[in-house]
């Protein structure tokens, strides 16, 4: 099935970057194309997830899947994640996630700025906010959540650890509010992800550095756990390319 999935994408990204395959800039409806191509809509669904992911398309509630054309630096930078798939992806970006976040934590928490916390208290207080909303779990929520991790990683003042964050969060954006976008539709889940947050902000606020450190690796560590139980979950397939196209 992997090789299937591998080779539908390949498929698709030559058929993209050929102006005369999809000459109205656009991607055909679900069922069309995967009549044209003789695949499944499921595989179709995991294969335009993924170029989504990539920048090869943007997809447009309600209008479809639209071919963009990302700069070439970004389009080659971003190849190097085609080994992945939908499912992996998540868990892959948490995974490297909680190796890098929390010492940068620590060193937030000796180098911020009475800006930066203040700042980083916004962000709390939008969470909060967000939490008491019928949505929880929308993509305002999502961004605040974020903005909050880019805030911490900035306040560490390290320029090289702010560019791999934010090439990191720019090629794989997508699947990173995906992420959060499920977390905090479960019902307990606003709460929770709001206590840690606060309690990793507090850390920062107090420098100690050992707290704001072990508050972002449980954070992270919950998130991951939880995001393998849905990925494991029956359905999830489906879940995930629901309304795509």
């Amino acid at each position: 099935m992997e090789k299937k999935r591998e080779d539908l994408v390949r498929c698709l990204q030559k058929m993209i970057l050929n102006p005369d395959v999809f000459s109205s800039g656009k991607l055909p409806p679900e069922r069309e194309l995967a009549l044209r191509l003789g695949v499944s809509r499921a595989l179709l669904r995991e294969a335009i997830i993924t170029l989504e992911a990539l920048g090869y398309i943007e997809i447009r509630e309600r209008q479809g899947a639209f071919i963009k054309a990302p700069e070439s630096a970004d389009f080659s930078a971003s190849m190097k994640y085609a080994i992945f798939w939908p499912g992996d992806l998540l868990i892959n970006l948490m995974e490297m996630r909680l190796l890098i976040e929390p010492p940068i934590a620590g060193q937030a928490a000796l180098r911020r700025t009475g800006e930066e916390l203040s700042r980083m208290r916004a962000c709390i207080a939008q969470l909060a906010a967000a939490q008491n909303t019928p949505n929880a779990g929308s993509s305002s929520g999502a961004q605040w959540d974020s903005m909050l991790h880019m805030l911490v990683v900035e306040a560490a003042k390290n320029p090289l650890l702010t560019r791999l964050y934010e090439g990191m969060r720019s090629t794989m954006d997508n699947y990173i509010t995906i992420s959060r976008q499920r977390l905090l539709a479960l019902e307990t889940w606003p709460a929770k992800i709001l206590s840690e947050h606060t309690a990793l902000v507090d850390a920062i606020e107090a420098r100690n550095a050992v707290k704001a450190e072990e508050a972002q690796r449980r954070h992270l560590s919950s998130a991951l756990e939880k995001l393998r139980d849905i990925s494991n979950s029956p359905g999830r397939k489906a879940d995930i390319g629901e309304g795509l196209i």
